[in-house]
């Protein structure tokens, strides 16, 4: 593999004390080791999404032509995810809180995804169902093999990824406002596509490395937020 100054600012080779690179029993091992943390993360993981997925396809919107209490409800929806979010990421809680907030948070989600269905269609949310599926396995066995190769994603790469994510938050607020024509939004919808995409690579080959002391509501709500966006940049660009 190529030794370049560029390549080790972003990746690097799993090692161990004194400096040798890890061997396949030592990446085996690590695996093992975190063999409960994996299966609590995605039975958690799937619950929450279950969970939105119900909510979405079993709450019905009425089809009158009041849009601006639907944009109101959307909008509170969305203040109720932000401080669960903010709760979740810098107050410290016991396991049970966390999950029992993480189940508010999926439900106010699935909430706001039927108004998103009643304003796409049930085919547009068909298909971006089944291209999410298909892109989140893609990329996870893509972080996967990373891992069983020794690779790191530094953290300089993740700092690229949120930089990027909020210039693409920037841009999407700038054309809410300014008005741009439906080839830009589809730029910007590929653009998140991409980007939740190489999240999903990332937060995988990070699970792996970083301690997570049994948070496994932490390390499923990375998955959770990295797959709803994707889901939600796959309708834009159908939509337009």
């Amino acid at each position: 593999m190529v030794n370049t100054s560029l390549y080790n600012t972003f990746f690097s080779k799993t090692k161990q004390k004194g400096g040798a690179p890890l061997s396949g029993k030592q990446i085996t091992d690590t695996f093992n080791k975190k063999k409960g943390l994996l299966v609590a993360t995605f039975a958690n993981l799937i619950f929450q999404l279950g969970v939105t997925y119900y909510v979405m396809e079993n709450n019905a919107v009425k089809n009158d032509n009041d849009l601006k209490s639907k944009y109101y409800k959307i909008f509170l929806y969305f203040l109720t995810q932000l401080v669960i979010i903010i709760i979740l990421t810098v107050v410290p809680l016991p396991s049970i809180i966390k999950f029992l907030l993480f189940v508010v948070f999926s439900y106010t989600f699935g909430l706001e995804l039927a108004y998103v269905k009643y304003f796409s269609g049930d085919a547009i949310v068909r298909f971006a169902l089944l291209g999410t599926i298909s892109i989140f396995a893609v990329m996870f066995a893509i972080g996967t093999m990373l891992i069983l190769t020794g690779i790191q994603l530094g953290y300089k790469f993740g700092l690229i990824l949120f930089y990027s994510l909020l210039t693409l938050i920037l841009v999407s607020l700038l054309t809410i406002f300014t008005g741009a024509i439906s080839g830009f939004y589809k730029l910007i919808s590929i653009v998140g596509i991409l980007l939740f995409s190489m999240y999903i690579i990332y937060d995988t080959n990070r699970l792996m490395q970083r301690n997570y002391y049994g948070d496994f509501i932490t390390a499923s709500l990375d998955y959770y937020l990295d797959i709803i966006n994707l889901f939600l940049n796959l309708l834009s660009f159908n939509n337009h």
